[in-house]
């Protein structure tokens, strides 16, 4: 006892933590068992929250993430980069705000005096950051106030608090004592305050009141200590609460944002004097939801809310400019620059991006008009074409071709010929000094024919677009009929040993056309060798675009596919969608930095739309896709041209479509994290270093680790599935890609057949694995990643996804022939967990068992690689939602192995099946289905055990040394369940027929923790047989102790993730520990150390 007490008291304060919870008196503790075992000690690494302050400090942006401080500088290169992470700075409070004390001198360049505070907590740092090295040199205690901190401002040395219940409090942080408080006589509940002035006697505060109104008091009127104050004006408005509000001492204004999506500018003059009037002389409406924050700057005012949303507006209530990037649920925080001209946003998804203001981002020169329409130039536009940013070409239907130039600002015509006047198509390029070349086409052929290419016999089916796949092989063509299709660039192509390998047929085989040239020759047809049909529906392919080996198209469907040509054949790669409510994608361009942007008109809008930053870079308003146009980009401008009303349009704006230094930190997710999911450890060598932002002097022993990064996957409400790179030397994340083909929520992802590049014959430095994502609409998604080196990214990794094969249980009912038969699939089914099953038999792949909502268990087989996914069997034997399954495998001597899966349902009740006899031919365990279309049916399972009162969020098992299997669970009344389960085989001569060779399971030991956690159990992994680690929605990671009897607790660390919804653990290093990362509202990542 003395032992275990000695170990710094930690003891005493989990034991203080469990009376206060009522709990204790369910665990019965062996303390003598304790004192030899060595407690793990859990330390937060890494933390992915929303990010809920952001202040600017001269050339440092400060950045509150839960209880961290993110510093950075712009002393590299002239542009933001992180330098510090400050972690755990605020304790288990979430920083809402910074506030700098100002210097005499004015000087913040290299020391500066900072009040963090959040929530109920407040503390002061002193930092030097001088030279872009961060130094903390002095930290105050972490202050603990009564209420809620809306606002606090400095005074001489002390501190303002504006405080929840609408009092204010000035505060000596040095000492940590409160010097005097004072409260208003309406002791309302606010949702936000201002405070205003530089002392006791002339501070002011505007409370916002649940009331929806502004209450104007003044602390120092107060005649004695807790005096309450009566406010001195009431101003009323806003038809909803007040978020946010922002005073501009210089002009006397006031800007307030609220949740009835309006932002309020206020004439209000020096608040500090009583009795002033108050007038409203701007009401903004801009916003398509609740606007969670408000800024006023010397010419602006900046906003931002739910809608993830930035807006810029003028003082007078114009919009200026609009910034949309962040996903999910709202921007939290924003901060200006103004001598940078500078407007930073923090998300919900985790994201820090920098915009900028009106003259420094969009630096559009609008659209205009070039006045063809001249008696001197006869006939009508009938196409317009660009060769680069400076000069354009229109030919009309005269068969006339004109240059313009946008230097000179005139029209010249270069020819005319009539046998351009009914159909002409129209291209040029930009030359080497000065010079361009232009290709004109029209319906008679007059272009040299080299080659005919046939399209498969189809109605009203044409070609749209096509592009030559370097080095100049194969042709892929898109059709009318939105099919992609590869054609041999030559006859007898496919005959050359250095081209591919054999190549099947595809459809329409070649084919003899008869065609004329200038020369009279007959041509042979070439037929495809490779098609997709349908792959972008029945509204066309709209562009093809070869780009480092991969061919890009774009459809009308409002997606663009990244193909790859493969044994001369087409294989899709990976599906992405655009932007929302663009569905006619008429162009892929990338841009010279390298990054891909998307062409596109939403309704009568042409937009020019980043996948990597989520933003629409430029939108003209040109009445819609069915005209003429041209687009342009270069590093100097882009220009886009277009007719209309039968003239020409131009819209140009300077600097192009890249963006340089706009996303300070990219975003993670826009919603909830629904499972996490660890693939496997990349090794870097010392050439793929990765930085390091973290001094080596704050590292905790042991923790900077090995050179290893961890694969990580994490599926999100928002649809998407992020494949992320976790360094265990930086403490940072790094998104190498998303996969985007989701229609609905990703729930579960599950990993199979992990390896490296090369294979086993070859091994090369990466990672390779098979991932199946599943979620809402009964959908299922199997595709392959492969992680290489590269050291010209930020993580050293490059991440290349291939798409492998789709199932959605409602598109399996639509391909029954007698599906009247049958009962349809509700469209509303989720997958709620995944488990792969890897089996032994030859040719067969792995079985993914699927717990869905409509309260089945089923079964796919994944067969080719991961290629065909085929529904095999299902049950119903829980009659309600089914929400975790697991597989295990048990493996005796001179047995065979068999392999088991376990579910749990709504009612708390656990399930086995034997999946090895299942697979047995001629098994018992599969009924045949009633149809031929209809998958297997599976029988009543091999045990059934009731551990919970509820449902069971939580499952896993771990093979003990004794050759038993421990099973834990967690159920959503925080109660946890621990039992030993031992698989007895009979031998062949005990057997009695079939039935009897099938395995028995028989429970040996068995506990339960009724109470140990305050809330769902969402998290559970047994480390090792005497390691068990648990988390729950009351924030807590907790150890216990197996082995000994029921279930131990040993020690809990509180997380900052809220309502977590996942976790998975796995071991590092001898050195580094375990790792953990926990899936809710954000990420986080601990390690600790046995």
């Amino acid at each position: 006892m003395s032992s275990a007490v000695g170990r710094g008291g930690s003891l005493s304060r989990e034991f203080s933590s469990l009376l206060s919870r009522g709990c204790l008196c369910t665990w019965r503790i062996d303390m003598d068992a304790l004192e030899d075992y060595v407690w793990p000690r859990a330390t937060s690494e890494l933390i992915l929250l929303p990010v809920t302050g952001l202040e600017c400090v001269g050339d440092r942006l400060l950045a509150g993430e839960g209880p961290d401080v993110l510093v950075y500088s712009l002393d590299f290169g002239g542009h933001l980069q992180m330098i510090k992470r400050v972690q755990n700075l605020l304790g288990h409070y979430l920083i809402h705000g910074f506030r700098v004390r100002p210097e005499p001198n004015g000087d913040l360049d290299s020391e500066a005096m900072v009040a963090v505070f959040g929530s109920k907590g407040l503390r002061v740092v002193k930092i030097s950051w001088g030279q872009g090295h961060f130094r903390e040199l002095w930290r105050s205690g972490l202050w603990n106030m009564s209420d809620w901190i809306w606002d606090a401002r400095w005074l001489e040395g002390n501190m303002a608090l504006a405080l929840g219940h609408n009092s204010v409090v000035l505060y000596d942080p040095v000492v940590g004592c409160i010097l005097q408080e004072v409260p208003c006589t309406d002791r309302c509940t606010l949702s936000s305050a201002c405070l205003i002035g530089d002392t006791w006697k002339e501070l002011t505060i505007v409370a916002g009141a649940v009331s929806n109104q502004l209450l104007v008091w003044y602390p120092a009127t107060a005649l004695t200590d807790n005096k309450p104050v009566a406010p001195d004006r009431r101003v009323s408005g806003h038809v909803g609460i007040i978020f946010s509000m922002s005073y501009l001492e210089s002009k006397g204004l006031l800007a307030t944002a609220s949740e009835d999506r309006s932002v309020r500018i206020w004439k209000v003059g020096d608040l500090r004097v009583p009795g002033g009037r108050v007038q409203n002389i701007g009401h903004c409406f801009g916003h398509s939801a609740r606007v969670w924050q408000v800024k006023l700057l010397e010419n602006y005012l900046i906003s931002a809310g739910e809608d993830c949303v930035c807006l810029v507006w003028s003082h007078e209530g114009e919009i200026l400019q609009a910034f949309r990037g962040h996903q999910g649920r709202g921007i939290r925080a924003i901060a200006a620059h103004e001598r940078q001209a500078w407007v930073i946003t923090g998300g919900d998804d985790s994201g820090i991006r920098l915009w900028h203001l009106v003259g420094r981002e969009y630096r559009g020169l609008g659209v205009s008009a070039l006045c063809f329409k001249s008696r001197s130039r006869p006939g009508t536009l009938k196409a317009v074409t660009l060769a680069g940013s400076w000069r354009l070409l229109a030919v009309t239907d005269t068969g006339a071709l004109y240059l313009y130039d946008l230097e000179v600002k005139c029209w010249e015509q270069l020819l005319e010929d009539k046998h351009f006047q009914s159909y002409c198509l129209l291209e040029a390029a930009p030359g080497p000094e000065g010079f361009g070349l232009c290709a004109m086409a029209n319906g008679e052929g007059g272009v040299k024919e080299r080659c005919r290419y046939l399209l498969p016999p189809s109605k009203q089916r044409w070609h749209t677009c096509s592009a030559f796949l370097p080095p100049g092989d194969f042709l892929v063509c898109g059709d009318r009929r939105g099919s992609v299709l590869l054609f041999p660039s030559r006859p007898g192509l496919l005959k050359d040993p250095g081209v591919g390998g054999k190549a099947g047929a595809g459809a329409g085989a070649p084919e003899v056309g008869s065609g004329s040239s200038s020369s009279g020759n007959a041509f042979t047809g070439l037929g495809p060798v490779s098609t997709l049909p349908s792959l972008h529906g029945k509204q066309g392919v709209t562009s093809v675009t070869c780009h480092r080996g991969y061919v890009y198209t774009t459809g009308r469907d409002g997606a663009y596919y990244q193909l790859f040509v493969r044994d001369c054949q087409l294989q899709p790669v990976l599906r992405q969608k655009s932007c929302r409510g663009m569905n006619w994608l008429a162009g892929l361009r990338i841009v010279p930095d390298g990054s891909m942007v998307i062409l596109g008109f939403h309704a009568n809008e042409f937009v020019v739309w980043s996948p990597r930053s989520h933003e629409k870079l430029h939108i003209v308003n040109c009445g819609g896709g069915h005209r003429s146009w041209a687009f342009s980009d270069t590093e100097g401008a882009m220009a886009f041209a277009y007719l209309k009303d039968g003239d020409v349009m131009l819209y140009r704006a300077l600097g192009g479509c890249t963006r340089p230094h706009v996303i300070l930190r990219e975003g993670l997710h826009g919603r909830e994290i629904t499972c996490v999911k660890r693939v496997g450890t990349i090794t870097l060598g010392t050439e793929y270093g990765v930085p390091s932002f973290v001094e080596p002097d704050d590292l905790e022993p042991g923790s900077e680790g090995p050179n290893l990064t961890d694969i990580v996957i994490t599926c999100s409400e928002d649809t998407t599935v992020c494949v992320l790179a976790l360094p265990t030397t930086t403490g940072s994340a790094h998104a190498l890609t998303a996969v985007c083909n989701h229609i609905s929520s990703v729930r579960a992802v599950a990993v199979w057949g992990i390896g490296t590049p090369g294979g086993p014959q070859d091994p090369q430095p990466g990672l390779t694995a098979h991932v199946v994502s599943a979620g809402g609409r009964a959908e299922m998604h199997c595709f392959s990643i492969m992680v290489t080196p590269d050291p010209s990214t930020p993580s050293r990794l490059a991440c290349h996804v291939m798409h492998l094969s789709s199932h959605r249980l409602d598109e399996c009912w639509d391909r029954q022939h007698n599906r009247h038969r049958m009962v349809k699939v509700d469209p509303e089914t989720r997958y709620m967990s995944l488990a792969v099953c890897e089996l032994e038999q030859p040719g067969l792949g792995p079985l993914v068992a699927a717990a869905c909502s409509d309260g089945a268990v089923r079964l796919f087989l994944l067969r080719d690689s991961g290629r065909i996914l085929q529904l095999l069997a299902e049950t119903f034997h829980h009659k309600r939602c089914v929400l975790k399954v697991h597989s295990f495998t048990h493996e005796a001597p001179n047995q065979r192995r068999r392999l088991l899966l376990c579910s749990a349902a709504t009612d708390g009740n656990l399930a086995f099946w034997d999946l090895t006899t299942m697979l047995d031919h001629g098994s018992i365990v599969l009924e045949a289905p009633v149809d031929p279309g209809l998958p297997f049916r599976l029988c009543t399972p091999f045990l059934t055990l009731q551990a919970h009162s509820c449902g069971i969020n939580s499952l896993h098992t771990l093979p003990t040394p004794e050759g038993h299997h421990l099973v834990a669970s967690g159920s959503e009344d925080g109660s946890l369940h621990v039992f030993v389960l031992a698989v007895e085989i009979p031998e062949p001569e005990e057997a009695v027929g079939e039935a009897g060779l099938v395995p028995q399971l028989r429970v040996i030991e068995e506990y339960s923790v009724p109470c140990a956690h305050a809330a769902h159990v969402t998290g559970l992994k047994i480390i090792s047989p005497s390691l068990m680690v648990s988390a729950s929605i009351d924030q807590r990671l907790t150890f216990w102790r197996l082995g000994h009897g029921e279930p131990t607790f040993m020690n809990s660390t509180v997380y900052h993730v809220p309502d977590v919804a996942d976790m998975d653990c796995w071991p590092v290093s001898p050195e580094f520990g375990h790792r953990c990362a926990l899936g809710g509202q954000g990420l986080e990542v601990y390690n600790w150390y046995d």
